[in-house]
């Protein structure tokens, strides 16, 4: 491994998410539409809780969902109108979670028809409205996004380094103490090479941090 101070320019050090799942229904003209809204982890996951919402609404005439993964700018994005007319449930319920910014999120949405059309414009209407309830009602929860490096220094440097890690907004994830202090430390992409440089020059480039994560998330 070897030291690194660079950083992409397209890594932001957050991200929103779902802390965890949400239901809610509206009605209207006689049909109703059920969402479900879960954080995910990848694609596979948010598969199966398309699969897993249409087996249990096995009697429902239309299964439809969004999502969207990843982190800005390179987020994929999917979704599904399920044999309703194109573009009146899939794009209102991904609008509904770009709306609040969130990625690692897919939201189903089930209707049940009520026997009334309700035209291109109420479809659209009943199924955005319907994720938007239901993001609604979930817990927005804030990822943290960064890099880790491994630092080894002799105990002296302790406080130098400690200082240094706090005003880059960095933290400690795992110390150890032996001959030499051995920290594995986390600081925000926005941030890394002002630590890395900060660190090279108080140690007089005696502690060279050597990354070990480009990626990596903090709940």
């Amino acid at each position: 491994m070897k030291p690194s101070d660079s950083r992409p320019a397209d890594s932001p050090d957050s991200l929103l998410t779902l802390a965890g799942p949400a239901e809610a229904e509206l009605k209207e003209k006689r049909s109703r539409f059920i969402a479900r809204a879960w954080p995910v982890r990848d694609e596979a996951d948010a598969t199966e809780r398309i699969r897993e919402t249409a087996r249990h609404f096995h009697d429902a005439r239309h299964v439809c969902h969004g999502w969207r993964l990843g982190i800005e700018p390179k987020v994929v994005e999917n979704r599904n109108d399920d044999g309703e007319p194109g573009g009146t449930a899939g794009e209102p319920i991904l609008a509904a979670v770009r709306r609040l910014h969130l990625v690692d999120v897919v939201v189903v949405v089930v209707r049940y028809f009520g026997g009334v059309k309700l035209g291109t414009g109420g479809l659209q209407r009943a199924y955005g409205g319907a994720a938007d309830l239901a993001l609604a009602g979930a817990v927005v929860h804030p990822v943290l996004l960064g890099k880790e490096y491994q630092l080894s220094f002799g105990y002296p440097l302790q406080k130098t380094l400690r200082r240094q890690l706090t005003l880059t907004e960095g933290r400690i994830r795992n110390e150890q103490y032996g001959e030499a202090v051995d920290w594995r430390v986390w600081v925000p992409h926005s941030r890394a090479v002002a630590f890395i440089d900060g660190v090279r020059e108080l140690t007089a480039d005696q502690v060279k941090p050597v990354l070990v994560s480009p990626q990596t998330r903090l709940s």
